[in-house]
């Protein structure tokens, strides 16, 4: 079962908290932060509107950490255009309702959100030095001398094509910017369909336990028949989503084509 779609990457998260404890102790280590998971409450995905013209928004996972920190976790194969004003908008609305009424405005813990996404998902402005990262880390900082802002917001993109074309190149998990070894197992068991060797996965399962364990409950979901059904019909509407995407860009690239010629009969004439 492919834990990059986003209903079999739900189900295991909810039916295997030590496991998505021990994905977000790896997340946050890999990117230096000083924070340690000890468990997580898991929370309605479901943030409801909150005037008639809002959308409904849906989280793949929503969670809360033993301090409280609220943690919202995306799964995206597709729509990589748009996932910053998702991302955005979803982070807003969740931050506003962590506010209780008399609650002091400074007391309030932040949001962070993880988004896997199936490609790059790059700044306004890149450095000429900045390649596909797999992690990147967001934040409100200051322009021009990088000072962080405020901790309210927290946003992990990562980048999972760019893990797997990593890995396949070095046929190593040890890559550079993978510097948490356990960032590193959990993203080759979670790209596992792309990684080519698949010693690597089972290495992975041999040299930690919360692998072994997650490996284990994959296998599990994997046979259960009501669930392999409903990600079968996930799978199919990715699938035929992706492809009408294809057929319309490669339809927009025609009509280009079309009138790039016509205009260069008009200017012949």
């Amino acid at each position: 079962m492919d834990l990059r779609i986003d209903f079999a990457f739900k189900t295991f998260a909810e039916g295997n908290p030590e496991s998505l404890t021990s994905l977000l102790n790896a997340i946050f280590s890999n990117a230096r932060i000083n924070r340690i998971v000890k468990s997580v409450r898991l929370k309605n995905p479901n943030m409801d509107k909150k005037a008639i013209e809002d959308k409904l928004s849906i989280l793949d996972v929503r969670a809360e950490l033993d301090d409280g920190t609220d943690i919202l976790i995306e799964m995206h194969l597709h729509g990589i255009s748009q996932i910053k004003s998702k991302i955005i908008r979803s982070w807003a609305r969740a931050y506003s309702e962590e506010l209780e009424v008399g609650q002091k405005y400074t007391s309030q813990l932040p949001t962070i959100t993880i988004a896997f996404v199936d490609g790059a998902v790059d700044p306004i402005e890149k450095s000429q030095n900045t390649t596909d990262k797999i992690h990147r880390v967001c934040m409100i900082t200051d322009k021009d001398d990088g000072a962080i802002f405020t901790e309210a917001l927290e946003l992990h993109f990562i980048n999972m094509k760019a893990f797997a074309k990593a890995v396949n190149e070095a046929n190593s998990i040890n890559i550079k910017e993978a510097t948490s070894d356990m960032f590193a197992y959990w993203l080759s068991v979670i790209t596992e369909k792309e990684i080519v060797n698949k010693d690597i996965i089972e290495n992975a399962r041999k040299e930690k336990e919360a692998i072994q364990m997650a490996v284990s409950a994959i296998a599990r979901q994997s046979e259960d028949k009501a669930v392999r059904q409903a990600y079968q019909r996930r799978k199919d509407e990715i699938f035929f989503h992706k492809k009408e995407l294809a057929d319309k860009d490669a339809t927009i690239e025609e009509q280009a084509k079309i009138i790039a010629e016509l205009r260069s009969q008009l200017e012949q004439k």
